[in-house]
């Protein structure tokens, strides 16, 4: 029995082999071809099986036939069954005998068993495994000894169906368990193994067609595979490639940017992209980008998977974009230099025509030309606001506008405001009104004269607007900040302007704030202006932080509104006071100027503080001075004859101890950075910009008297002269480049200088200095015009700078700032800056010459 046994165990493994070759080896082969082979193996091993059964006693024995037949429907379908059930219900035929019937009863209804089963696994999916194989054995079992009552008697049945029932019920279930076992795992195999396959296969198939070049690469940097794709990115063969590190194709300059990429990779760690540069087999360099992903391959090993993307035109569009908006933005910038330096030489003539039409009107005029010079300045007048409305927008534009922050008094500011229109508003008709609420503080830090620029044009677009009513000017507190609206709180309030003219369309609302825009296009030719007002109105508002907008209805009113966050600040005026009484002590201090008026104007200022003041000509009295005597502080002006500041400064440092530590300010006209770079570095302390302003000059002073003589490190770190530069600084700078006029429609006279001049010297005093400052200007302007060499008159330049500004005359001032730039920079324009100096010096006399009588001063002329 057991060689029995071993015989069809042998039978078995040939089912298996031959079953294994099918699945692996035919694969050109049709299905029906597949099945007609595995019948006739499945067969033959019946047929074998028969030949040599299982003898379980005399007469009896047991074959594999059932379960061959019915595996043989499971595993190779319905016609490899029927050939092997064909083939037993033959042989059994051929061998004859009693139970030929059962025999040929059993193969067929082992073929129909093994159809229905095979059905109803692939209809339900079941997952063959041990108690499906076991229960398709059994259910084979019952079904061929059902077989047994095609038997000549019953009780040869039963006979033959005791002896044989128990040996059936175990080797047929075990057999068909182990044999199809074996051949379930031999299809499981196969199909992972196709599955497989067919994953590379799709997977070569869209590595080999990417447009993308794609590459694998072991830990040392070398390459295992690449894409074909690389033929048309780089122009090499894949197999020109592999085996070797890519180093040799990256660009020098991205070498250890890329090798920096790749070090950093671990498995686990995250993709790197990054871009960079490829030769071409030509040798040109292309611009690509690469997507290194470190991950375990697939011999557990390190490596890194990476996807290369040409983008050497997305580069070239991106250099493009970026020269063209470079491009745009300079093209913006010279358009906005080029309008406010065409705006200056507009006004610069503008200024005399509207100065002369004053001073005509001052004179016995008939009625009739009173009338006309009176239109004549009105002209002016507003083609001079057109011009200042270019001009802020341009420097808004352009980024060249910059805000002066001080402490000042907002409730003035109001008060002005509403006066200031008030007459346009009573020659309408129009009720012109002030609502300041109870909680808004009197005084806040802020340009002043910005909210100034707001605050009229709405209130003046509100009185040009309106046709009857009123105009409302209010503002309200928003909040007061967390600090409860002490000093320093950040207060936000609210500027509302209201009026009750014919309202604005919310389809016309949304243009108010652009550029050159009024609504509708009938407002410029009825009521004029450049449509800036509004769009400088809502730049200056963002460049303070704030915001603007408007509500408007049609046919009953318009209410203009912006916000500003303003700390709250002390009152200036105690501020001021609190600083000259706190002075615990008078200084004695050396003042290096060699112009006589400047001489008087900074000496009065410092003596009035309470100091002493010795006054050195020029640079080597200053340092003869210092040898000999014991002082504070040092002014030293920059431009002297003999030793200018700097080499002054130097040579007062080297003379050590306390004489050498004494700090040293610098008195100069050049507010440019690199001006106030060699301050520093031959040791000045700090800078005081001319022409001098009295605040200024204390302030500086006072700052560094309180300096401790130990604190050298600091004396000399320069922390005032880099501190901030003040409102010329931006201004000189474009004045050197030839970018940018010297003022912004200077005034020909700051009255308010005028007023703290008389307030420095004294009345009796001021007429004389007046008259010799006037004097000494005429003279240098006359040596400007004479002068043989561009350096004289850029001397004389520099001193007419603090000349002018020390009497108000801010056009001067500045005037000659430029010439004396133009001429240090040998500038073609300096011809036509010298007419420029002359005419305005004639303003300036003019200007000064109407302005003393009113101060209550005689005026003594110079002759000129």
């Amino acid at each position: 029995m057991a060689y029995d046994l071993a015989e069809n165990i042998a039978a078995s493994a040939f089912v298996v082999l031959a079953y294994t070759f099918l699945i692996r080896r035919s694969d050109g082969w049709r299905l029906i071809t597949r099945e007609i082979v595995f019948g006739a193996v499945m067969a033959l091993t019946a047929i074998f099986s028969m030949i040599h059964p299982i003898h379980i006693g005399p007469g009896m024995f047991i074959d594999a036939r059932i379960p061959l037949i019915g595996l043989s429907a499971l595993f190779g379908g319905p016609l490899s069954a029927a050939i092997t059930a064909a083939t037993v219900a033959g042989y059994r035929i051929f061998l004859g005998g009693v139970g030929t019937e059962a025999g040929v009863a059993s193969a067929l209804l082992s073929f129909l068993t093994g159809l229905g089963f095979a059905a109803w696994v692939k209809r339900r999916k079941v997952e063959l495994g041990i108690v499906p194989l076991l229960a398709f054995g059994l259910l084979l079992t019952l079904v061929s000894t059902s077989t047994l009552l095609l038997l000549p008697t019953l009780e040869m049945a039963l006979r033959i169906g005791l002896l044989t029932a128990p040996p059936l019920l175990t080797i047929v279930p075990f057999g068909t368990l182990f044999l199809g076992g074996l051949l379930l795992r031999e299809q499981r195999h196969h199909d992972a193994e196709q599955r497989l396959g067919e994953s590379e296969a799709r997977y070569r198939l869209l590595a080999d067609n990417a447009t993308d070049m794609i590459l694998e690469m072991n830990a040392d940097g070398a390459v295992r595979y690449l894409s074909p794709s690389v033929r048309d990115i780089l122009g090499h063969d894949p197999a020109e490639v592999v085996g070797r590190a890519p180093a040799d194709l990256l660009h020098p300059d991205d070498l250890e940017k890329a090798s920096q990429a790749f070090a950093q990779m671990r498995p686990g760690s995250y993709p790197v992209t990054f871009t960079h540069r490829l030769r071409h087999r030509d040798g040109h360099y292309l611009w690509v980008e690469s997507s290194m992903r470190p991950t375990v391959g697939a011999d557990g090993g390190f490596v890194v998977v990476g996807v290369v993307r040409d983008v050497t035109e997305r580069k070239r569009d991106e250099e493009e974009l970026s020269a063209a908006r470079a491009e745009a933005e300079a093209a913006n910038r010279v358009k906005s230099e080029f309008l406010a330096s065409m705006s200056h030489e507009i006004r610069t003539p503008l200024n005399g025509v509207i100065g002369f039409a004053d001073l005509l009107l001052g004179t016995d005029l008939s009625a009739e030309q009173r009338q006309y010079v009176a239109l004549q300045r009105e002209a002016g007048r507003g083609l001079l606001a057109i011009i200042g409305d270019i001009l802020d927008y341009s420097k808004i534009e352009a980024g060249k506008l910059e805000l002066e922050e001080r402490a000042f008094d907002l409730h003035r500011l109001l008060r002005d405001c509403r006066d200031l229109m008030s007459n346009a508003a009573s020659q309408k008709g129009l009720l012109l009104q002030l609502s300041l609420g109870s909680t808004v503080p009197r005084f806040v830090r802020g340009d002043e004269a910005r909210i100034r620029q707001i605050l009229l044009n709405l209130v003046g677009n509100a009185v040009k607007f309106t046709e009857r009513g009123s105009v409302l000017l209010s503002v309200g507190l928003l909040s007061d900040g967390e600090d409860g609206g002490g000093e320093g709180a950040s207060a936000l309030l609210r500027f509302s302007v209201s009026d009750t003219g014919p309202g604005i369309p919310a389809a016309d609302q949304a243009n108010l704030f652009q550029r050159f825009s009024q609504g509708d296009r009938s407002t410029t030719r009825r009521y004029g202006g450049t449509g800036l007002g509004l769009i400088i109105s809502k730049q200056l508002s963002e460049l303070m932080s704030g915001q603007i907008g408007v509500q408007s209805s049609p046919g009953i009113g318009s209410t203009f509104w912006f916000e500003l966050p303003l700390p709250v600040a002390a009152d200036p005026g105690l501020a001021a006071e609190r600083r000259q009484t706190a002075a615990t002590r008078s200084a004695r201090i050396l003042l290096a100027e060699d112009v006589p008026m400047n001489q008087i104007v900074t000496s009065s200022i410092l003596c009035k503080a309470g100091h002493t003041v010795e006054v050195a000509e020029d640079g080597a009295l200053a340092v003869e001075a210092m040898r000999k005597g014991e002082f504070d502080l040092v002014l030293m002006d920059m431009q002297m004859p003999r030793m200018d500041g700097l080499q002054a400064t130097a040579a007062i440092r080297r003379l050590g101890g306390r004489r050498g530590d004494v700090p040293i300010i610098a008195l100069t006209a050049n507010a440019l950075t690199d001006q106030l770079q060699l301050c520093l570095d031959v040791g000045m302390n700090d800078h005081v910009t001319k022409p001098i302003e009295r605040d200024t000059l204390l302030s500086a002073v006072d700052r560094w008297l309180d300096v401790k003589p130990d604190a050298g490190a600091e004396t000399k770190s320069g922390a005032g002269i880099g501190a901030g530069l003040p409102d010329d600084g931006v201004e000189e700078a474009a004045v050197l480049a030839g970018l940018a006029p010297v003022s912004d429609c200077a005034p020909v006279l700051n009255r308010a200088t005028l007023d703290t001049l008389a307030e420095t010297l004294g009345a009796d005093v001021l007429p004389r200095f007046v008259n010799d400052t006037l004097s000494e200007l005429m003279l240098r302007a006359d040596r400007i015009g004479e002068a043989d060499s561009l350096k004289t008159a850029a001397a004389d330049a520099h001193a007419m700078v603090s000349l002018a500004g020390n009497v108000g005359l801010l056009e001067l001032s500045r005037t000659a700032r430029k010439l004396q730039h133009a001429c240090e920079q040998q500038h073609p324009d300096v011809p036509t800056l010298k007419a420029q100096l002359r005419d305005a010096v004639a303003r300036a006399c003019a200007a000064l010459q109407a302005a003393l009588p009113i101060l209550g001063v005689a005026v003594v002329t110079a002759g000129r």
